[in-house]
């Protein structure tokens, strides 16, 4: 057992918790996710001319994590974001004509953000009851959070998968995860359907390119369209 991991357990009978909190626990879980998905874009070696607000947005992200779990007091939570700032840290150190090292520092990061969303998805669980439809649009948010972490993964090549066991039906099932969610937030919700119909929209479009590896890699165009959906989402949540 790591010496870190081991003296916060030796430590939890003597830190105050606070109570869960959906929200906040929500977007502990998509600030991480950002965090992966917009650093495999910048660092992706299978790629010409990187976008430098990936980068920038990964930073963001990042802080933003280490500000919600601050807010949360989970002590497991915030370990697990200490190490993917420190393995980021040390990413950002290397240089940038040995790509192929990349993985070296990545999977541990991969490795800790999948820790924090399973130690996240935990207190999620045991969280205050929110309404159904609140709860479906969480669950919308990670498939897709999900699906891009998978396919900037894949398009990054030679990193390990940690956040959630796959097959080759993985892409397919959260893809149809996705549309089914979709369907149903709108009969739920149809004050936003409008709304929704336009992020399903832009979903579709970038659709063909996350289920069809047969098709030219395009990470910096997944990682916009659905960053543009989930930022939709997060706006219906908002209100």
């Amino acid at each position: 057992m790591p010496v870190r991991l081991l003296f916060v357990l030796l430590l939890l009978p003597h830190l105050a918790f606070a109570s869960p909190n959906a929200e906040r626990l929500q977007a502990i879980r998509s600030q991480a996710f950002n965090t992966c998905s917009n650093l495999l874009v910048h660092y992706n070696p299978n790629q010409t001319d990187s976008d430098p607000r990936h980068a920038e947005r990964y930073r963001q992200t990042l802080q933003q994590l280490q500000r919600l779990v601050t807010l949360e007091k989970d002590p497991l939570l915030i370990l697990y974001a200490s190490e993917m700032r420190e393995h980021i840290e040390t990413l950002e150190r290397q240089s940038a004509n040995t790509p192929e090292l990349y993985p070296t520092w990545i999977n541990p990061l991969l490795e800790a953000q999948s820790r924090l969303d399973q130690q996240a998805s935990v207190r999620y669980a045991s969280a205050a009851p929110i309404e159904p439809r609140r709860q479906a649009l969480h669950q919308l948010t990670l498939d897709i959070e999900r699906l891009q972490l998978l396919y900037q993964t894949r398009t990054f090549g030679s990193l390990a998968v940690y956040v959630m066991a796959t097959d080759d039906s993985t892409f397919a099932q959260l893809d149809q995860q996705i549309l089914q969610n979709f369907t149903a937030l709108k009969q739920d919700w149809p004050e936003h359907a409008a709304e929704l119909n336009k992020l399903l929209r832009k979903y579709d479009f970038i659709r063909p390119r996350l289920l069809k590896h047969e098709l030219v890699w395009v990470p910096g165009s997944a990682a916009y369209y659905l960053g543009q959906v989930t930022d939709g989402l997060a706006r219906i949540n908002a209100e």
